[in-house]
């Protein structure tokens, strides 16, 4: 017996908290199966998996605190398509199923003490849809090792089978023969189940009664699968065989992981950039559908009857533009102040700023966190929040700091002639440009800028993608909150969680890059440091501009080149020390520049000569000589 509550932990977000049954506590062996379902939930983090964030067995207060999916189980979704005798679409089906068997096999995959894992509760009201159009498995409570898979009773006795139907949760018309049977089970009994939620989705019904008794059971089983065939019959022969593959009575004649499942279902499944705004739809309806259409006055017929199939139903047409979106409930947010370790103040944050923060450096372990009741520790004592400081102390390190191999300052040294230095050397490191309270930092391998990173808040990935509306608020925390299970790489976890598209979340960071990087050429103030060979953190953004076009992008930036110039009119320019290379990538107008240097006794004449003859306007020539000043190729000297 348990209570199911939602409820908002230190960070903010909301989670499912599942009061358990007090009474249990005093029962060792009920304590040790609820340890066993953390840590098998908690091993099995994955995006298609619901996250078990927290167990507690040990005290008069027993819980689970786990993932918060908003959304509906696929039982739920499924009971709506049948009250409007509907069902889904076959790729829509098929990519549902997909995505429940890609957690599946995560799960399979894992092991405990070199034994693989089984869920043994594979159903549809373990399986959650969320808004945004994720599949999640959830309900560890049956999950065991193959090892330890037979119930009580020799294998294969009336006796072992009463057995495995008393002890255990899972639901019979989902069990495989072998665990209706009491019989050793493994990995494909949870397949055979994903075939039965498949084959419930392409007809839009129950595929199995229930029977009381296991032998029966088995016996209306191969008569309703003769019912079943019949009724797929619109649908491809190909998909129809992956069905009753999968329904196999005996686990060798199955698919034998769930990739291989996969890779069946394949030909027949939506694509999955497609699928996932499609399910969502679905999902949106279907809550609304569960608050507005009233049940049956008798329960429907669970069989599956050859005469009369559900109308396949189309997700885009039918719900998918008018669906309103629903209002998602507000909870508070928990915010904790944190203080320097020299006392400074430096704001309030929640527990995913807190996490981005510690990503761009600007959070350290020694800097002190107060909580809302008033307790106070330091952000490296936080389990939470110490990966993200480790790695980025693995890359820019507080020490490096004091050991800068060059360092000067704006506007004496220009972000353009500093990094133009850095790329013709062939450079490899870091960057450093600060003007207080911003920090950037740029990495460069063998001359190329490959790295971009900045502790303003708003030059993230994330906030970038919140402010142009390809992501919410509450994504964007909760990606943060759960950046250490991807490598404490944000893109990696907004990919990963199905928040981004992968492909669009590729082009926004090399717009985002771009722009950000690129104003750095503007700056008038601060410092410049490099530090060699530092390496980028995994966090950093990546730069993809060619050296040439990072310098030219630096020259475009100069507002008013004649007001750059009007104080040296009467000077001379020489040749530096920059000899023109491909790196420069040198114009017309730039060569014309570098010939007439030495020849010509003062700038406001070589520019008037040059413009007169390339026949360009004096801005262009100054920009150009702009250029070629800052990168060394000219000098600008004394007459």
């Amino acid at each position: 017996m348990s209570e199911v509550h939602l409820a908002v932990d230190a960070s903010g977000r909301p989670v499912v908290l599942k009061l358990l049954d007090p009474r249990n506590v005093r029962d060792p062996a009920w304590r040790a199966l609820l340890r066993s379902e953390a840590a098998l939930a908690t091993a099995a983090a994955h995006p298609n998996v619901v996250a078990v964030l927290e167990c507690h067995g040990d005290d008069d207060e027993p819980f689970l605190a786990m993932e918060y999916v908003e959304g509906v189980d696929l039982a739920s979704l499924i009971r709506a398509l049948q009250q409007t005798q509907r069902r889904m679409e076959a790729p829509l089906a098929c990519h549902a199923v997909r995505e429940l068997l890609t957690g599946l096999g995560h799960i399979h995959r894992l092991n405990l003490d070199g034994v693989g894992l089984l869920h043994r509760d594979v159903s549809p009201s373990n399986v959650l849809l969320s808004v945004d159009g994720s599949v999640k498995l959830g309900d560890f409570g049956l999950a065991m090792t193959m090892r330890g898979s037979n119930p009580p009773g020799p294998a294969g006795t009336p006796a072992a089978a009463v057995a495995a139907l008393r002890l255990q949760r899972g639901k019979v018309p989902y069990m495989a023969p072998e665990q209706l049977l009491g019989m050793s089970v493994d990995g494909r009994a949870d397949l055979y189940a994903a075939g039965v939620v498949l084959a419930e989705l392409l007809t839009g019904r129950q595929v199995f009664v229930t029977p009381p008794e296991a032998a029966a059971l088995l016996s209306a089983r191969d008569a309703q699968l003769e019912g079943l065939r019949e009724v797929l019959s619109d649908h491809p022969a190909g998909l129809v065989s992956v069905v009753f593959r999968a329904l196999a009575r005996s686990p060798a004649d199955r698919y034998q992981t769930a990739a291989e499942f996969i890779v069946a279902l394949e030909p027949y499944a939506g694509d999955p950039v497609e699928s996932r705004p499609l399910l969502a739809a679905l999902v949106q309806w279907a809550r609304t559908a569960a608050r507005s259409v009233q049940p049956p006055s008798r329960r429907p017929s669970t069989e599956v009857h050859p005469n009369h199939s559900p109308t396949p139903i189309s997700a885009r047409s039918h719900y998918g533009e008018s669906l309103e979106a629903e209002r998602t409930r507000e909870v508070p947010l928990l915010f904790y102040e944190v203080v320097s370790e020299s006392g400074e103040p430096r704001g309030r944050f929640t527990f995913a700023r807190l996490v981005e923060q510690a990503a761009v450096g600007r959070l350290t372990g020694r800097d002190l966190l107060l909580a809302p009741d008033g307790s106070s520790q330091r952000a490296e004592d936080w389990a939470e929040l110490a990966p993200h400081l480790v790695v980025r102390s693995e890359t820019t390190s507080e020490v490096a700091e004091a050991q800068a191999d060059w360092a000067d300052a704006m506007p004496t040294c220009t972000f353009l002639h500093a990094l133009a230095k850095l790329v013709l050397a062939d450079e490899s490191g870091m960057l450093v440009a600060e003007a207080s309270p911003a920090r950037k930092e740029i990495y460069l391998f063998k001359g190329r800028p490959t790295h971009y990173t900045s502790n303003l808040p708003g030059e993230s990935i994330g906030e970038y993608l919140v402010q142009r509306g390809l992501l919410n608020r509450g994504e964007l925390d909760m990606a943060l909150a759960m950046m250490s299970r991807f490598n404490s790489n944000l893109s990696t976890a907004l990919v990963q969680l199905g928040l981004v598209d992968e492909t669009l979340l590729a082009q926004r960071t090399d717009q985002l890059a771009r722009e950000r990087f690129t104003e750095l050429f503007r700056w008038r103030r601060g410092t410049l440091r490099f530090f060699r060979g530092v390496l980028p953190p995994p966090g950093a953004l990546p730069l993809t501009l060619e050296p040439s076009e990072v310098l030219r992008a630096g020259a475009a930036a100069l507002e008013d080149p004649v007001a750059h110039f009007v104080h040296a009119l009467d000077r001379s320019v020489k040749t530096g020390p920059a000899a023109p290379s491909t790196v420069l990538a040198i114009t017309p107008l730039g060569a014309e520049l570098l010939a007439g240097a030495e020849s010509t006794p003062t700038l406001t004449r070589l520019i008037a000569r040059t413009s007169q003859e390339r026949r360009v306007t004096t801005v262009d020539a100054l920009r150009e000589l702009y250029f070629l000043v800052e990168v060394g190729a000219l000098a600008v000297v004394d007459p």
